[in-house]
Formats: C-alpha cells, structure tokens, sequence
C-alpha cells in the first residue's frame, strides 16, 4: 500500500471491495452524501473538494475515490460501467445507506444504474452535466484500441498526457469555462494522482469507450428525487442535453448554472445552495 495521497485533507479510510481497497475521505455528520468524482485521464476525489467542504456542516459527507483512480487501488483489469454501478451500491450499503449519491458527468450514469437498482441504500441524486443519452452511451469492446493503450504505446502516452502542462492546459482549456478557477492545487492534485503506478488502466477503458453506458431504459426505472446541475458552457454533455433527461425524469428538478463548466468547483457556493435546497426538500420524496 501506498502512503495516501489524502487529497481532501483529512485521513483515508479504507474498505475491501471484492479483493480491492477503495479508498473513502470522510468528514461531518448528519445524513450521508457520497461524493463521486468524473472520470478521465487523472480523475480523484479532489474535484468534489468545495461540496466536500461544504455539505459536511450539516452532512456527513464521503468522497469516494473510484477504483482505479486516486488512492484506491489499480488493478489491470477491464472496467465497466456496470463494475462502477456496484461498487457505489455496495459502498452506498457499506454506508448503512446515503441521502444521496452526488456525482459528476460519466460518473453520474454509474451513481443512475446503482439507484435503479438499488433503491434501498441510495435515496437521491444528484446528477451534474450527465451523460448517457447522446453521450458516452454506446459501449465499446475490447480490441486493437484497448490493447494498443495497453502496451508501450499506451503507456509513454498516458505519460505525456499526464505531465503537469498537459494537465493544466486540458483543465483549463476542456473542464473550466473560466481558467482562473482552475487552480494550481487542482493540477498539482491530477498529476500526483496521474502519477500512482497503474494509473492508466482505468483511463484506457474510458478512452476505448468500455466506461460508456446507455441510460434509456435505466432513468424511467429510478422513483428516487432527482436534481440536476448543468454548466451553461459545458463541452462533453452541452446543456442542449438537459430536456431528454427531464423527459425521462419527470419528477426531477434541474439548475443551469451561467458561465460554469464544472460547476461544483467554479460555482461553489451556488451549486452548494441548490443541493441544499433540494436535500431538505421533503415535497419531492416518492409518496
């Protein structure tokens, strides 16, 4: 094991999920939120540190890094989304059950799978600029992309990719619709967490499209409330996007926020009021 990263700032808590630790950033108390960071080429629980500090004033809050990605463990393996979906679930039972699974792009197709199917440990969503609609919802399969990203090619690229300037350019340049509020903690975090040896199998299976998941027949399915919380900017999953969701979901509610990209970071504070409001809102539980 290595020594944690410990990105949040307060001590790592480890459990073991099927042969594998996973790595949980816990503070406050209060119903459960877990926190579920993006995915990409150096994802962490770093980038659900405002709501982290925010929610835990009257929340317990857990921020999980995934497998794969920051101080939970790497295996080479081939991830799924169907793979990310349990593990929320089972983290989500392990939590004796959460208030709600709060999470970011991809990660917010695994955290609608886990609350399909599991309604008895997860009791609300938040979604933030979701995909699985027009986006990253056709799964690849393993073949000549996998295995080239696999091998020696892959492997000198992830390195280029992960450098502290490639970093901070695709931050700034892909994430952030304002490149101020792209910090050097937050690129200093990716590229130390980019840096942990078996960091880039998991981004491999994103990159070939094995991360993907098709949401169609899986949101008519959730009962549980929903919030949504789409950047006006956003590049991956445009704001266009918003209207097929809220077709699916009839019952949930939706917040666009102006000049933002990745909204829980670059607008914090209201981002955080409009989560708040929707956890204490009692009139949008199922009857």
């Amino acid at each position: 094991m290595h020594t944690p990263l410990a990105l949040l700032g307060v001590s790592v808590r480890y459990i073991s999920w099927r042969g594998h630790q996973i790595a949980l950033h816990e503070a406050g108390s209060g119903p459960t939120i877990l926190l579920v960071h993006s995915i990409n080429a150096a994802a962490n629980s770093f980038e659900m540190r405002k709501p982290f500090a925010d929610l835990q004033r009257d929340h317990r809050v857990v921020a999980i890094d995934l497998l794969g990605y920051g101080d939970s463990d790497r295996p080479d393996m081939v991830y799924s989304a169907q793979i990310y979906a349990d593990l929320l679930a089972d983290v989500a039972r392990e939590l004796g059950g959460v208030a709600c699974l709060y999470a970011v792009s991809l990660s917010s197709a695994f955290a609608c799978i886990a609350a399909a199917n599991h309604p008895d440990v997860i009791a609300r969503l938040v979604l933030v600029c979701p995909t699985g609609l027009e986006d990253l919802h056709v799964p690849g399969t393993v073949g000549g992309a996998y295995r080239l990203l696999h091998g020696w090619f892959g492997a000198g690229a992830y390195r280029l990719l992960t450098s502290g300037a490639s970093l901070r350019y695709f931050l700034r340049k892909m994430a952030y619709y304002n490149p101020e509020a792209c910090d050097d903690a937050m690129v200093t975090a990716c590229a130390r967490a980019a840096a942990r040896p078996g960091a880039r199998y998991a981004p491999i299976c994103f990159l070939t499209m094995l991360l993907n998941a098709d949401l169609h027949d899986v949101l008519p399915r959730i009962a549980q409330p929903v919030h949504i919380l789409w950047g006006q900017y956003a590049m991956t999953t445009p704001v266009t996007r918003l209207p097929g969701f809220q077709a699916l979901l009839p019952r949930s509610t939706a917040h666009v926020l102006p000049g933002a990209m990745a909204v829980q970071d670059e607008c914090a504070a209201e981002a955080a009021l409009t989560v708040r409001g929707f956890l204490t809102d009692t009139a949008s539980l199922p009857a």
